[in-house]
Parts: structure tokens; sequence; C-alpha cells
């Protein structure tokens, strides 16, 4: 099924195993512009699962876009620690490439004192500083450092260059006319725009020589008021080829259109396949793509249907690094499939953590996070089917322990099942069965429709007792809420209350609230939101809020925030802010104000005398990324 994923392919001169390759996403896995031992460990790991090729993340060119948590490659000084990496790789058996980049506007100057620079004078809200116009002189001095920069890529050993010419960066910055309003020689006309990224392809091949191969990230359009559309971004990858390019890395977006650089769930898959598509016509090097593409027959039909030769898969690969490896061995069914939630990867990335997956603590952490057979087996209950237990269960099956799980509904998957039935989060659903699936195949022993009762546990004589019974939504004490037109949030999420009425006011502002919003708004209703606190959203990931936020606003949705629900009445719900009282004509309300710790069966296992651990939403309603990764730790250590 999979013939042209797993066949050999070339760029330049390189013969790369099958059709796979690691992007440079960052991983926070660098300190003193150094790489860590887990940044090795995190690439080896993908190489042993099978990928081709390796481009580790961006490496600083110049001094000023360094950070001490930016691959530094702007001195001699850094080739030692890169020639460890890079023979790393290659003795795992893959094929290492490093991405040379300068951030331009879009790095902050603190790190070397001084202004961020840029074609102009074009502050990014993102990073909102100010950037000083590079001199001409400077100019041609970054061109020839990035050409420096691949001279030592190649003396530590790495097999390739790639140039970042993508989201929002140096050399695209240059190449967009709302960020370049120069009027000398590299401003103006699409040709003098990508004049320099031109210039840096030519002085890297003066450096690395004619058969080193460079490939080049491009995003083919900006999304931006005033940046590049595709046909122009068609035009610049023509000229990066003329200049010597061995192949072109297809991606879009940048600072100012964040979700398209790391595409979300609300992005569809392949996201990026028809602009590479559009690309390979009009070039003659091999393309990359990467975007949402999560399985191997989403990687076989783009390949298949000619819109790209190389499928990049940076997220599915933090899911699964065994991704190729299961492909190759039939097991495709068994891949952990990346759901696009953001939260473990570039969402713990921007809080300064190392990059990693929901579903996968091991990634970034492959020495300390390792399923070890259990020294002593034992007979272990999980209580509760939702992703805290699946996980507890999966993991202690695997170490050899005789595992039982208790469901006291007839499906598994818990909250997530739930999550999964708001708009564009089918794949959240997905993701919950599929895990229900992989304690299947461990050989757990699942009980759906079971309630945890004393008399239940003492039949299965457990050793070990893991309560994994997840959270009830919390129903406040507002006069009123026990009205038929009061509906919870969960409940109208599963479509198991159906709203009739067109005016809804939406009691909680986090993450359920907005998302029963915008199941209303698609139902045509018209939905106020109440919120005690002063901002709605706030455990959304960066990458997620955009879209929220930008439905809010073309909807005209009214957010009150700081306000409390006092009343709920016939026709209204009586709110208060800072000190005034309102009434807000409404024909139904939504509760979405939280979850509380179901905890009900911890005492009669404690009165059992059982050795027992809570986890997950029983512990404290928290998100899936700490229910897993918490229930993983507790089921590698009984």
């Amino acid at each position: 099924m999979y013939d042209l994923f797993l066949s050999p392919g070339s760029i330049g001169r390189l013969e790369l195993k099958n059709r796979v390759i690691f992007p440079p996403m960052g991983s926070g896995y660098v300190e003193n512009e150094q790489p860590k031992a887990q940044l090795i460990d995190y690439h080896v790991r993908r190489v042993l699962g099978g990928c081709a090729m390796n481009i580790v993340e961006i490496a600083a060119v110049h001094e000023t876009s360094k950070s001490p948590t930016t691959l530094g490659i702007y001195a001699d000084k850094f080739i030692p620690g890169l020639a460890r990496l890079a023979a790393a790789i290659k003795k795992a058996g893959g094929t290492p490439c490093i991405q040379l980049w300068h951030g331009g506007r879009q790095t902050s100057g603190k790190p070397f004192g001084g202004q961020p620079v840029a074609p102009s004078a074009v502050k990014n809200d993102f990073i909102n500083e100010e950037p000083r116009p590079l001199t001409l002189d400077e100019v041609k001095e970054l061109i020839a450092c990035f050409g420096e920069a691949a001279r030592r890529a190649q003396e530590a050993g790495f097999d390739a260059v790639e140039i970042h010419g993508a989201h929002g960066y140096l050399i695209d910055q240059f190449l967009n006319p709302y960020t370049n309003k120069r009027e000398d020689e590299y401003g103006g006309s699409l040709e003098n725009r990508a004049r320099f990224g031109v210039e840096v392809i030519q002085a890297v091949r003066a450096q690395v020589g004619p058969d080193f191969p460079i490939l080049f990230r491009l995003s083919a359009q900006e999304n931006v008021p005033g940046g590049i559309e595709l046909e122009e971004g068609i035009a610049a990858a023509r000229l990066y080829e003329q200049a010597g390019v061995d192949a072109l890395d297809i991606s879009q977006g940048c600072y100012d259109a964040l979700p398209y650089t790391v595409p979300p769930y609300f992005l569809p898959q392949k996201v990026n396949a028809a602009n590479a598509a559009r690309i390979k016509q009009q070039t003659g090097v091999p393309i990359i793509v990467a975007g949402r593409i999560n399985h191997p027959e989403l990687a076989e039909e783009i390949l298949q249907a000619g819109m790209a030769d190389f499928i990049s898969l940076g997220r599915p690969q933090l899911a699964d690094p065994d991704f190729v490896k299961k492909t190759a061995a039939g097991r495709a069914d068994e891949i952990v499939r990346c759901i696009a939630c953001n939260q473990g990867c570039v969402g713990r990335l921007f809080k300064g953590l190392g990059v990693s997956c929901i579903f996968n603590p091991a990634c970034g952490h492959e020495r300390e996070v390792v399923i070890e057979p259990a020294k002593s087996k034992k007979k272990v209950l999980v209580i509760g089917g939702g992703p805290a237990g699946l996980e507890a269960a999966r993991v202690a099956r695997e170490r050899g322990h005789e595992v039982v799980l208790f469901e006291k509904e007839v499906g598994l998957g818990g909250q997530f099942v739930v999550a999964g039935r708001a708009p564009h989060k089918e794949i959240f659903a997905q993701s919950a069965l599929h895990m229900g699936y992989r304690a299947y195949k461990a050989g757990v022993d699942i009980r759906v429709y079971t309630d945890a009762t004393a008399e239940r546990i003492r039949d299965v004589q457990p050793d070990v007792v893991i309560v994994a019974s997840g959270a009830d939504p919390a129903l406040p004490p507002i006069p009123g809420s026990d009205k038929p037109h009061v509906y919870e949030a969960r409940a109208v999420l599963m479509a198991d209350q159906l709203i009739k009425a067109q005016q809804v006011v939406v009691v909680g502002g986090g993450l359920v609230g907005l998302e029963v919003m915008e199941v209303l708004l698609a139902q045509g209703k018209q939905v106020t939101v109440i919120n005690r606190g002063p901002e709605v959203g706030k455990e959304l990931e960066l990458y997620i809020k955009p879209y929220t936020f930008g439905l809010i606003e073309r909807e005209q949705v009214p957010i009150l925030t700081n306000t409390s629900c006092l009343e709920i009445g016939d026709g209204f719900v009586l709110v208060e802010k800072d000190g005034r009282r309102e009434k807000i004509a409404c024909e139904a309300v939504v509760l979405a104000v939280g979850s509380q710790s179901n905890t009900k069966v911890v005492e009669p296992v404690q009165e059992m005398g059982i050795e027992h651990y809570v986890v997950g939403d029983a512990v404290k309603p928290t998100n899936v990324l700490d229910a897993i990764w918490g229930a993983n730790e507790i089921a590698r250590k009984i």
C-alpha cells in the first residue's frame, strides 16, 4: 500500500532510504547555543524508527540572531558540538542535515545586546521590538555568514544544509513587500526582493562545492495582507532553483499568521500539498512538503498524485517515533496519530519547556521515560477508561502486569471523546478510541459498562488499583440553575441536549465554553459569553487562539469579562460587573464553569487496604497532557 512512501529517493547526490524527512522543529534541547545530550537522543530515536533524513533545527548564522536556546553556527567554536550530533545521527543509520537561519525582525535583540535587524524598520508585534534596517554592507556581511555557516556544517559532518527562507524570518522578510520597503537593489520588484535569498544560496554553494546538497525552505504564501501570494511564491521558487538549490521544502505563514507555520487541527490535512504541487509543476527539483500528514495513507496519496517527492513528518514522529518502522512492518494500524493539538510540542516550546507530545512522554526524555519489564508481576485494576486510565492500563500491561480495566460507560475515551465533538476536533475522539485499541492489543482485560463497586473490586482481587475516574461537570449554586432551559456544556457538545432557543448565554469562557459557543454559532444562534475572570480562552494554545478570537470577532460575539452570573431567570440572566447589576435577555443558558474530581471510588479502595494511586482528573481537573503523563509515570513504577 505504501510503495512510494517506503521507496528510496534522491536529493542531489544523496540517496535516501525512504521518502520521510524529520523537519527542523525547534526542540528546547539547546543550552548555551550548544546541543544538549537530550537533542542527540531525540534525533537518534527518530532515526531508529526509520526516518531517512533528519534536519536539525535552526542554527544562527550571525550573532544578531543568537540566543542561549538556539544552536549557534556563526563561529568555528560550535563545530565540535554539532559534530557530535551529526555523528550520532549517522551512527544510527540516518542522514544529518542542519537548517541555517537568521530571524531578522522575528527574533529579539536582547541576547546580543542590540536591536533586531531586518530589511526595513517594520516591527513584528509578536516580538514587539523595533528592528533596525540593515545597511548595504551589513546585507553583504549576512550573505557571507550564511556561506561560512554552511562550511561549518560540512566540516561538522552534516550531509546537507537547509536554508530557512520561510515563516517570516530574514530571507522571507526580504521577499515580502510588507516587510521590505527598501529602495536599493534588494527592494522593489520581486526579483530584487528575492535577491537576498538568491545570493545566500550562491554564497553557500561557493563554500560547500558543487555536489553538496542544499535544501531551501520556502513559504509558498504568507497569509498576511501585503504578503506574497502563491504566484509570487512560485516565481521565487524558480529563482532559488536557478541559484542552485537541490530541493525545495514547502510551507507557509509567518509569526503574523502563526497557525500556518505549525498547522493546528482546525486547518485541513495535507494543508500545504496543493501549494507544493503547483511549485513542483513549475520547477525541476525534488519537493518536500509538511503539514498535517499524520498517516502513511495521506503521505502515499501525495506522492502517488505527484504533488511532492518527500514527506516531512515532524509532529507525527514526535507522537510515534516508529511511524516509518510500523508502516514498513504492516502495522500502520498501530501508529499513534498526531492530532495537531500543539499542546505537547510548540505549546511546551513557547513556555520554555522542551518539545514533546501529549501521547508520548518519552519524546525528548528518551533516557528517562523507558517502559521496562516489572520486577514483580502484579494484578492491576484500573478504574476509568479515559486517556489517563487507558495509558496506565497499557503501560502496566506492557511491563508484564495482569491488567483489568473498569469503565462505567458503554464506550472508552472519557472527556477526550467529548472534546472530539467540538468543531474540527473529530480526530480527538478517534485518538481516544485508538488509545483503547492499543490497550486491547497490549492484552488489557477491558470491561465496559462496569461500575467499580466494592463487590466487583473484591472479585478482581487486585494487588494494585489505579483510580482514573476522571471528573464531573461543576454545577455552580446559581439560583435558577435547575430551570429546564439551563443546560450543561458537555451534554450540549455530545448532543445529548438540543437547544431550540435562539438567544443563548454561555456562562464560562474557558475552552469548553468557547467550543459550545462555536457549536451554537454554527447553528445560527445568538450567543453571549460571560466569564468571571478578566480573560476568555486563557488555556487555549498559542496556535489555537487566532482561530477562536477571529471567530469571536467575525461573529461579533458579546464577551463579558470580570462578570459574575448571580441568577438565572425566565428570559434573562442577572449579572454583576464592577458592582453594577444588569439583566441580559436570553432564552437558554449553558453552564461551562469547569469540572470537579470524581473520587467516590477512592474510599472503598482505601477501606480494603489495597495499594492504590489516583491519576488524571481524579486528582485535579487538568489537561490531557498532564493526565497521560502522570498515568504513564505511575504505571512505570508499580
